[in-house]
């Protein structure tokens, strides 16, 4: 998926891909509260899967609330990439993400990193 989703109110709200050493990036910017936005980063994950692509990075730097419906997205992507032996991994957590990562214990299951560039140096390791 190339290019991004604009949502109501004026919300500036996108899911951008770029591929990086065979990794592919997806970079997460606005807010995700389990409407079209949510349904836009769910098919994002999916479509990527459906490449039996095994090496995504999230990147989460522009990212700026999850609610439980889009947290239920990421936790259903990582199972997918889990079961076909891939990984998902994290970056860029703000403050406000890592601290729901943080109180969810989802902190624990993903492989969460500062950078992207971090990210995709941890698939080589």
């Amino acid at each position: 998926m190339e290019g991004g989703l604009e949502t109501g109110k004026g919300a500036n709200v996108s899911v951008r891909r770029s591929v990086v050493q065979n990794v592919v990036v997806l970079s997460v910017k606005g807010s995700f509260f389990g409407d079209r936005e949510t349904d836009e980063l769910q098919k994002a994950i999916l479509d990527e899967a459906a490449t039996a692509n095994t090496r995504l990075v999230l990147d989460m730097s522009d990212c700026q609330a999850l609610n439980s419906t889009a947290l239920g997205v990421l936790m259903r992507g990582y199972a997918n990439y889990r079961g076909r032996g891939g990984e998902i991994k994290l970056c860029g957590l703000g403050k406000r993400i890592k601290d729901l990562f943080t109180m969810t214990k989802l902190i624990m299951v993903f492989d969460h990193h500062e950078t992207e560039d971090a990210a995709i140096a941890a698939f080589a390791g």
